[in-house]
């Protein structure tokens, strides 16, 4: 019996530089200062925030890219399709999944707009494709977001057969529409969400050790680059004080990266302090009014 041929993977290599690439767009990127915290913590927290935003759309390429190496999928990434008035309507009427199920719209009728969805996915060899939208997931989606999302997945469901057959695709039979909620908090519908756990009995290829080895690539790089973020705020704190006389001036060089580390750390971790003595202010008072 001839063994399964490993399905390939996206490599390390590819992985790391991908993370590498988020992190370093983060840090040449331009900030506004905050003016109660200053230029550099400013910009040490929009670095910080701005790779935690980018790891969504780092999760999303590297799902691409994942499925793509498996040789089952073609994919497209940020696709736009028309939300056609028909569609809009049937899902405006209430019509259950089991109703639209298998219902195919011409992509080219009367459109209500026109909408970019994150990812389709298409195998061509047994006629099937989905719609997804990639969400991080580490929090909620308001409501008010999240019912559009929904709403445009599967209506955008109903024309994809049609939509697909003018890129090459004639023989789509079957269609899904779904959300890829990785860390699994944003609160849409039980239904069409596939969380980290599920992708990869769903897509039938192994795809998560891909996203959390490149989330952990991401991690590692991010944390590579704090201890120079936080060592010029650090820095700056003390410059400040020293000019306002609170601290006398340092004449030694700034801390290496190691000793930054273990500076923010040590703040970090730091035990938490009372008010101390207080001086006797009752007493005080009470001599002054005698």
């Amino acid at each position: 019996m001839e063994a399964e041929s490993p399905i390939p993977s996206v490599s390390d290599i590819t992985l790391a530089r991908a993370a590498q690439a988020v992190v370093s767009n983060a840090v040449s990127g331009a900030f506004n200062e905050d003016p109660i915290i200053g230029a550099d913590l400013s910009r040490a927290i929009s670095v910080v925030g701005s790779v935690v935003k980018r790891h969504g759309l780092l999760l999303q390429k590297t799902t691409a890219d994942a499925l793509v190496a498996s040789g089952r999928f073609d994919v497209f990434v940020d696709v736009a399709i028309p939300i056609v008035d028909a569609a809009h309507e049937l899902l405006l009427a209430g019509n259950c999944a089991e109703a639209l199920d298998g219902i195919n719209i011409r992509a080219d009728a009367a459109a209500d707009r026109i909408v970019n969805i994150d990812l389709v996915v298409v195998d061509p060899e047994v006629g099937w494709s989905g719609t997804y939208d990639v969400k991080r997931g580490n929090g909620p989606v308001d409501g008010r977001t999240r019912r559009p999302i929904e709403h445009d997945l599967k209506a955008a469901r109903m024309v994809l057969p049609s939509y697909l057959a003018k890129r090459g695709y004639p023989n789509i039979s079957r269609t899904t529409a779904g959300i890829i909620d990785y860390y699994g908090a944003t609160g849409f519908n039980k239904i069409l969400k596939i969380g980290r756990d599920d992708l990869d009995k769903h897509f039938d290829v192994p795809i998560r050790a891909t996203l959390d080895k490149v989330t952990l690539c991401l991690r590692d790089a991010l944390h590579a680059e704090l201890p120079h973020l936080f060592a010029t705020v650090l820095e700056s704190i003390h410059r400040e004080s020293a000019k306002k006389g609170a601290m006398p001036s340092r004449s030694e060089p700034m801390p290496d990266r190691q000793q930054a580390r273990d500076m923010v750390t040590e703040i970090i971790n730091a035990r938490p302090t009372g008010p101390g003595p207080r001086k006797s202010v009752v007493g005080t008072w009470l001599r002054g009014s005698a």
